[in-house]
């Protein structure tokens, strides 16, 4: 079975346009993804790359066109302006991070974070908000807050994040497969290429 790499934070508008598409063509290569969310301030400074609240007005205004149009294609619901964007994100992280090593549906608690912010308007840097999400959630919730809080926890984000920085990620989202690169949502259908499958090519998709 080959593995696809995702790299990420929790609070990208991008992760959260690409992730339900990533896994139909991950389920349709038979390919597993690892959930690798990342400290993107780190990744940004290391990569050299400009953080989108530090581009220019031009870029931003581009960025937030861009955000509603695809999300649109794709059958989303999006603020591209989200009211707790950008926040602190190594809390949402441990908890994807958590729901990975317990096998509890890391695309569920994924997508959930994803969601939060850009369709919800919840902070994600917010001990409680995040904590009642988590047990909102189809699953054991309180398992899964206990192992998010633990040092197992912190210790994946750091090391997915050093792993990140080593392997020269630009950005989020990012996904390796085979030691091969594919930058930004708008590369999956090189992915799915590579990897033999059709690309939804911005049907909507589902979980």
């Amino acid at each position: 079975m080959e593995t696809i790499t995702y790299y990420y934070a929790p609070i990208s508008g991008y992760a959260y346009l690409g992730e339900k598409r990533l896994m139909r063509i991950a389920a349709d290569a038979g390919a597993k993804v690892d959930f690798k969310p990342v400290d993107i301030q780190k990744v940004f400074a290391a990569a050299g790359s400009t953080p989108p609240p530090k581009q220019s007005p031009t870029r931003l205004d581009y960025r937030y066109m861009d955000l509603r149009r695809s999300a649109e294609r794709l059958g989303l619901p999006i603020n591209p302006k989200p009211k707790h964007w950008p926040v602190p994100a190594e809390l949402p992280a441990r908890i994807v991070h958590a729901a990975q090593a317990l096998e509890m549906e890391p695309h569920m608690v994924s997508f959930a974070m994803l969601e939060a912010v850009y369709a919800r308007e919840l902070n994600l840097s917010d001990h409680d908000v995040v904590e009642e999400l988590v047990y909102s959630l189809p699953l054991d919730g309180e398992t899964l807050w206990k192992a998010a809080m633990g040092d197992a926890s912190l210790k994946r984000y750091v090391n997915a994040t050093e792993a990140a920085i080593a392997q020269g990620v630009p950005g989020s989202p990012t996904y390796i497969l085979a030691g091969e690169m594919f930058f930004g949502q708008d590369r999956l259908d090189m992915l799915a290429w590579r990897l033999g499958v059709t690309d939804p090519l911005g049907a909507a998709v589902s979980s």
